[in-house]
Parts: C-alpha cells; sequence; structure tokens
C-alpha cells in the first residue's frame, strides 16, 4: 500500500443539505442598535450571525392584540373614564344619586371582563 492509499481528506467534512446555511435575511439596526448587538454577541462569545441566529430561534414571541382583543381594551378604557367622571359626580352630589348609575357601569364591566377571560382560556 503506498502513502497515498491511506492518507484521509483534510479538512472539515461538508455539512448536509439540511444543515447547510444558504438562505440569508437583511436587517437594518441604527448605529447604536447595532453596536449594543455587537457588544452583547461578544459578551456571550458568539459571533455576530451565531448571535443573532440563536436570538433568533430561542426569542419568545408574543403575539400583539387581536381586533377583538382591541375592542375590548377601548371598550375598559371608555368605561373607566365613565367610572372616574361619575366618581368625581358622586363626590359632588352624593353617592346615592349617582348609584344606579355606577351599578350599571359595574354590571357592564363583569360581561366584558367575562368575555375576555372566554377570549383568554382560548387562546392558550
Amino acid at each position: 500500500m503506498s502513502v497515498k492509499d491511506k492518507t484521509r481528506p483534510r479538512g472539515r467534512p461538508k455539512a448536509s443539505g439540511i444543515r447547510k446555511l444558504s438562505k440569508s435575511v437583511t436587517v437594518k439596526f441604527s448605529r447604536i442598535d447595532y453596536e449594543r448587538l455587537l457588544h452583547r454577541s461578544r459578551q456571550a462569545n458568539r459571533t455576530l450571525a451565531e448571535f443573532i441566529q440563536e436570538a433568533a430561534f430561542e426569542a419568545r414571541i408574543v403575539a400583539r392584540h387581536s381586533t377583538e382583543e382591541a375592542a375590548v381594551i377601548r371598550n375598559l378604557v371608555g368605561m373607566a373614564n365613565n367610572l372616574n367622571q361619575l366618581a368625581r359626580l358622586s363626590h359632588q352630589t352624593g353617592f346615592y344619586r349617582t348609584r344606579n348609575a355606577v351599578m350599571e357601569l359595574l354590571e357592564k364591566l363583569k360581561v366584558i371582563m367575562n368575555e375576555y377571560k372566554k377570549v383568554e382560556r382560548r387562546n392558550t
């Protein structure tokens, strides 16, 4: 057997087609954000590309509010404003005059909160 027959291939073995990085994504950062990102990647002892890849796949993403949830939130904000106005009026005129309006508003709030809880249970 000659020396050439015994030699093994040198260098890193080729990556499989699944693991091979063939796609790129362009992301723009401001100079300050880029420096922060670079600093964090160095602290993690990773290259910038490795750091961004790990961050992209390990991050926990929380979805924004759906249109229904946004409507519920707007409703609650409007009712909170009404409740504040009723509290101010109660201090001026006395609670017994505004009692019915307060109780009606509280019932509406209970209904909205129960609907929101149902939506939350469906999403989890």
